[in-house]
């Protein structure tokens, strides 16, 4: 009881000076401009007082959700609304931008930290707290067509993941150390430096582009515009997602289309190797696993509204299946072969967006073996740019029922967060998540998981 309060008291002093440092600055609430890092958030107008830039110029439309590489290069672009307005000089994006200009290439560098501290863990915990961080570089060249029909460009993006000091990775820290049912962050593993994905993008005119090469599946679907665990959602239910059991990034394909001329109605469809691991091979290349045939196939079939300001809804189906892997300690951890369906609705009214979803999964495992549930449930909302601070507060709820074979108890969790542009190109997300029933963890009833993270890129 003394570590819960000591842990409770230090996590909520930190909060309230956060927040006393925020209410004390003098309000700035600009012209929210529609990117891809706004999640659909306009503000009244107002003249900003921060005039950064806001990126890249858009070449097509956009193909994913926020975790994209595509996203992830727009997000090196300094932000309008941020806390403090001093950040990298401008030069450096002027330089980016004639760079681009001349050769048709986008590059970026990002690093991020994510810490949690559990009140309670299970009896079985190697760690009392986890602690990770994460760091890469990505670049998109557009070598066919820049501008035109037909465009062709090649896409990188290599990092490492790893724990800081004597604590557990985020996305270990869930299963083995609280007995969560759910990962609490799958983002920050461990992985050493690696290219987790390399691709060729295609575009058929500007109604349909395919991806081939290493791809992460994830990426490709499941767009919800709070999905990125390295600045908002962590819990893998809103984010990841295991209960869509997809891959890491491995050998893979992907195709989205606009069928219909002028319309946001969109098909997406994925194949990738169940197996793929950027742990595995020569600087997380390996293509030797792919002809074992074991994948993961995924259609998804969504719609759009757009309204001015860059305020939008979506609906989407996604339904997949997933085949028995032969890596991940096969033998050992849940591997049974199965599919399922996701359902997802999000709706934007001015600043506030509501969101809920429901995912029925067979596949026990999955592809990293962390699919553990059988019936997932989430709702919640969010406030987009409070204080005319550009990020959001964002809350939801998660219901989870494991697989049958699982001698396991449902589990009810919670997690709230604030989304901060701290610097016009880094964000701080200090949050909390609680957790009712941990079903791996029938020791405890009730914990909470306060945790903070942050994100720069440039």
């Amino acid at each position: 009881m003394t570590r819960v309060v000591s842990l409770i008291s230090r996590w909520y002093s930190i909060a309230a000076i956060v927040v006393c440092t925020l209410l004390s600055l003098p309000s700035h609430v600009g012209a929210q401009i529609a990117d891809p890092d706004s999640q659909g958030a306009t503000p009244q107008p107002a003249e900003s007082t921060n005039e950064a830039r806001q990126g890249y110029p858009e070449e097509q439309q956009p193909v994913v959700g926020p975790t994209d590489a595509e996203v992830d290069l727009d997000k090196t672009f300094p932000k309008r609304d941020s806390v403090i307005g001093v950040g990298v000089p401008q030069e450096y994006f002027d330089w980016k931008e004639e760079v681009y200009d001349r050769i048709g290439l986008k590059f970026g560098v990002y690093y991020q930290q994510a810490f949690m501290n559990a009140t309670e863990t299970a009896p079985f915990a190697s760690f009392e707290s986890a602690w990770g961080d994460w760091w890469g570089v990505n670049a998109k060249w557009t070598l066919l067509n820049r501008g035109e029909d037909f465009e062709g460009s090649l896409v990188v993006v290599a990092a490492e993941r790893r724990s800081i000091g004597d604590n557990a990775v985020p996305a270990q820290y869930g299963a083995l150390d609280v007995g969560s049912l759910y990962p609490v962050n799958f983002g920050f593993t461990s992985w050493p430096f690696a290219i987790e994905e390399l691709y060729w993008e295609q575009w058929i005119e500007n109604s349909a582009v395919v991806r081939a090469g290493i791809t992460a599946a994830g990426a490709a679907m499941n767009p919800f515009r709070f999905k990125d665990d390295r600045t908002s959602f962590s819990a893998t239910p809103f984010a990841f997602h295991e209960s869509i059991p997809a891959p890491a990034q491995g050998p893979g394909f992907a195709v989205k289309w606009w069928p219909i001329e002028d319309s946001e109605f969109y098909v997406t469809g994925v194949l990738n190797d169940v197996n793929g691991n950027p742990n595995n091979g020569s600087a997380g290349i390996d293509l030797n696993s792919f002809f074992k045939r074991e994948f993961f196939y995924a259609w998804e079939f969504g719609y759009v509204w757009r309204r001015e300001g860059g305020e939008f809804d979506r609906l989407f189906l996604d339904l997949f299946y997933a085949d028995e892997r032969s890596t991940r300690d096969p033998d050992v951890l849940l591997n049974k072969a199965g599919g399922g369906f996701k359902i997802m609705g999000e709706k934007q009214l001015g600043p506030w967006v509501v969101f809920g979803s429901y995912t029925f999964n067979t596949a026990e495992g999955g592809s990293t073996s962390v699919s553990l549930g059988r019936h997932t449930v989430t709702a919640g909302g969010a406030y987009l740019s409070p204080l005319g601070i550009r990020g959001e507060i964002g809350m939801g709820m998660i219901w989870m029922k494991p697989h049958d074979v699982l001698p396991s108890r449902n589990q009810l969790g919670f997690e709230a967060y604030w989304k901060i542009l701290f610097t016009p190109n880094a964000w701080v997300t200090p949050g909390i998540q609680f957790i009712h029933h941990p079903s791996l963890n029938p020791t405890v009833e009730n914990l909470a998981i306060p945790q903070i993270k942050f994100s720069a890129a440039f």
